[in-house]
């Protein structure tokens, strides 16, 4: 799910719609269902706000259609939603059915239809609209790149990615020298972490732990790039839960974009056994800042490294469940922060760093 665009633009006519869907995603959407979900006008307003759209995709198998429909229902009425304009992209044999499910399902659910309409091709048809005048049987052409809400998006810093390839994309391992050379220190710090380890002591690996993440805010807001050395040494840290979840207790402290930045940054550039946590993380800060898109992939890219790694599970069913951004921007991160302290204090294991097999 994906928050409302957080700057006025003026959605009238189909093609508005359509021009602004790509920002809303991240990316163009191609064999899917979008449902854009509408707040209740105001007493001395026409005017509905976008409160934010969702996308799922086209279902393989017909007899999977029921379960879909019925899941946008349940989404969009947990969410408060009494309009809603439904967007399918792909051939008709294939939408058609899908979107006539999910108008049944949402009409049982009280919640009104503003339009429904197929996209193939550059050209759109609308299921509502029976006037062949305005919305002829071949289509209605539309330009998506010259469309005003289009322009608006991307002054407001929207950006729309040519599939959603290219925003999982995003997220990939870094290659080249930087991949050798964050190797190579990883290396070195698994082989000190694991002598520290062996030794045994009172190494306060919670507060240094907390200390290199600091650091790392600090140096991303900034506008600098961490070291190979700074990647390896935070990617160690970061495996110890408690330390993991201290950078939670961050947020506010810096701005989300800052946030996401750093846990981007990391993800791409740890060596791929070490990538749980920071795509976690960011999965996390992209659900709070409501960038539905990016928090799905950053949990796909999670899930792909450690299948079981449950905050990454977590962040999937609230995505799942339509979990609004307002629901965790309303935690008080900083006032977790004494508890997760003590909680290292008394439970020091759960601040050591749990190296990956063959670390």
């Amino acid at each position: 799910m994906t928050s409302g665009l957080d700057h006025t633009v003026r959605l009238s006519r189909p093609a508005d719609f359509l021009a602004i869907v790509p920002y809303m995603l991240g990316f163009y959407p191609d064999r899917s269902i979008v449902a854009m979900a509408f707040e209740p006008a105001a007493p001395d307003s026409t005017a509905r706000g976008l409160r934010f759209s969702v996308r799922f995709d086209l279902p393989d198998r017909s007899e999977d259609t029921p379960d879909l429909a019925r899941h946008f229902a349940d989404l969009l009425t947990r969410n408060g939603t009494e309009r809603a304009m439904l967007i399918g992209y792909g051939p008709g044999w294939h939408v058609t059915p899908v979107i006539d499910a999910v108008r049944g399902a949402l009409s049982e659910a009280g919640i009104d239809t503003i339009d429904a309409l197929r996209v193939e091709d550059g050209r759109y048809w609308s299921y509502m609209c029976p006037d062949p005048d305005c919305c002829s049987p071949d289509g209605v052409p539309y330009d998506a790149g010259t469309n005003p809400a289009a322009a608006a998006a991307v002054f407001a810093g929207y950006v729309a990615r040519p599939d959603r390839a290219a925003l999982t994309a995003m997220l990939a391992p870094a290659g080249g020298q930087d991949r050798e050379q964050v190797r190579a220190a990883t290396r070195e710090a698994c082989g000190q972490a694991r002598a520290l380890l062996a030794a045994g002591g009172d190494h306060d690996w919670y507060h240094e732990g907390l200390d290199h993440v600091t650091t790392a805010l600090d140096r991303t807001q900034a506008g600098q790039e961490l070291s190979a050395d700074e990647v390896a040494w935070l990617s160690v840290r970061l495996s110890a839960i408690f330390v993991r979840d201290a950078a939670m207790t961050l947020i506010g402290r810096y701005d989300d974009d800052t946030h996401i930045r750093l846990w981007t940054q990391l993800t791409r550039r740890v060596e791929p056994d070490f990538a749980a946590p920071p795509a976690a993380l960011l999965a996390f800060l992209a659900l709070r800042t409501g960038d539905g898109p990016l928090a799905r992939v950053a949990v796909e890219r999670a899930l792909s490294v450690d299948p079981r790694y449950s905050l990454a599970h977590l962040i999937r069913t609230a995505l799942d469940c339509g979990l609004p951004p307002e629901t965790v921007c309303g935690m008080d991160f900083a006032g977790m922060a004494d508890e997760i302290a003590d909680k290292a204090a008394q439970c020091p294991d759960g601040a050591r760093p749990v190296l990956p097999v063959g670390w």
